[in-house]
């Protein structure tokens, strides 16, 4: 076997050392709202359900206004690599004036949210306590936002680790918190679903308020009053992130939207192994968070060969993990399924069937679900957003769904047929973000692409 070239060798030592924490992070926010989701359980199906579909509006929200701030990592991380701390600080300063200014609409939308769903339809009952649902956890959107720009700050200085004992800590905290609350435990006064809102509310500002203390006490970090300029960065570079994420969040949630169309079974067995597809999914996404951070610093640094090889090397290191899970969905479906259900129950047996068939059609899209979100990444560190936010939209919704649509209903495939839409979608995705990267990347002459990424404002 010829020997890895030790740029490779370094590039992965680099690549797996950001990647590894922002990884487990993301496997501790999957973690607690697990835990949310067992502990309203307990309170029944009312209370699961309206912590449920809560949960969903908070999540919507808050993550495409994340998606603006996802820009925050790597224009700091350029200007890190460039050596202008100055502008980083700047930098940092935008995104929190961002993060509160989206909050505003963010809190305004949730605190409407159980009146339109009472337009739509929905039991008073129901209405009302996702109401009370959303009345707490709306006091976390602030905190979450201002997260998400720290999280950037740090992930492009390489100060990773302090983000993942944040969330690791946070877990445990929120599960004892979140008992505490909803049952009355511990002195704690019985507020039902509402102190499962109350607990995540309280968890994310403790984890906010702890990763700046850290910023403050013992990173080099400075933030810094911004200029119009880092503002305008911020937003040229993370508003198509923002519409991107808000397209794939979208067809996901239209997928459930349908399956719920095709009953009840159906429907569960989708949740199933969606639930469990975003577990692996965390991975991934750790590798293109660390992917952006590599390839901006690079690209600062004046090293557009090393920008391109780290986008690369990502590209690979995350497309063969993804082979693991693919491998287990394929062997032990049975055993996954049984996670989530009680294979002996009789009522069960319809929706265990259709889960293993789904999780055969998730394991099939394993590598190019890892492949499309590390491209992604990876061409974010280029600030370049725009052509893979139309990517998706062709991709997602005008093959996906569309695929989706006809295979579910017009050819009466039904679940199956709705996850190979999603499938072929995630594949035209992943081909056609990782040409762009190609394309991206191969720019003839170094000073070219030097000169490019240094005309971009932020």
């Amino acid at each position: 076997m010829p020997a890895v070239p030790p740029p490779i060798r370094a590039e992965i030592r680099a690549t797996v050392a950001l990647a590894a924490p922002l990884a487990g992070a993301n496997l501790a926010q999957m973690a607690m709202g697990l835990t949310n989701a067992v502990v309203a359980g307990r309170l029944g199906g009312e209370a699961l359900a309206a912590a449920g579909l809560g949960s969903q509006c908070y999540f919507t929200l808050v993550m495409i206004c994340q998606g603006v701030l996802v820009a925050v990592a790597p224009l700091a991380a350029h200007a890190i690599g460039a050596k202008d701390h100055p502008a980083a600080g700047r930098v940092g300063g935008a995104g929190v004036a961002l993060a509160a200014l989206f909050a505003l609409p963010v809190f305004a939308l949730l605190s409407i949210a159980p009146r339109l769903l009472g337009l739509l339809g929905y039991e008073p009952a129901l209405a009302g306590d996702i109401a009370e649902y959303l009345s707490a956890i709306r006091w976390a959107a602030p905190a979450f936002l201002g997260f998400a720009v720290l999280r950037g700050m740090l992930s492009a200085a390489g100060r990773v680790r302090a983000i993942m004992f944040a969330v690791l800590f946070a877990v445990p905290a929120n599960a004892v918190l979140n008992w505490a609350l909803v049952f009355g435990e511990l002195g704690m006064p019985r507020l039902g679903i509402v102190g499962s809102g109350c607990a995540t509310a309280i968890i994310q500002w403790s984890m906010t308020i702890g990763l700046a203390a850290y910023v403050l006490v013992r990173s080099r970090l400075r933030f810094r009053l911004p200029s119009r300029a880092e503002f305008a960065g911020i937003t040229r570079v993370g508003l198509p992130i923002s519409g991107m994420l808000a397209l794939e969040v979208g067809v996901f949630n239209a997928a459930g939207v349908l399956a719920g169309l095709l009953g009840a079974e159906a429907l569960g067995a989708h949740q199933l192994a969606i639930n469990f597809s975003s577990l692996s999914f965390m991975v991934p996404l750790g590798i293109a968070q660390a992917a952006t951070v590599r390839v901006a610093y690079q690209l600062g640094a004046g090293v557009p060969e090393a920008a391109r090889r780290a986008g690369f090397v990502a590209l690979t290191l995350g497309g063969g993990l993804m082979l693991a899970p693919a491998a287990l969905m394929l062997a032990l479906p049975l055993a996954i399924a049984g996670i989530y259900l009680d294979l002996a129950e009789p009522g069960n047996q319809g929706t265990v069937a259709i889960a293993v068939r789904l999780l055969a059609i998730a394991a099939a899209f394993q590598v190019f679900d890892g492949v499309q979100v590390i491209a992604l990444g990876a061409l974010r560190g280029y600030r370049d957003t725009a052509v893979p936010m139309s990517i998706g939209g062709l991709g997602y919704w005008g093959a996906g769904f569309a695929v989706s649509w006809v295979l579910a209903f017009t050819l009466g495939y039904g679940a199956v047929g709705l996850w190979w839409g999603l499938a072929l979608g995630l594949a035209i995705v992943a081909v056609l973000l990782t040409w762009r990267l190609h394309h991206r990347s191969r720019v003839p002459g170094a000073d070219a692409v030097i000169a490019q990424a240094q005309a971009l404002p932020g």
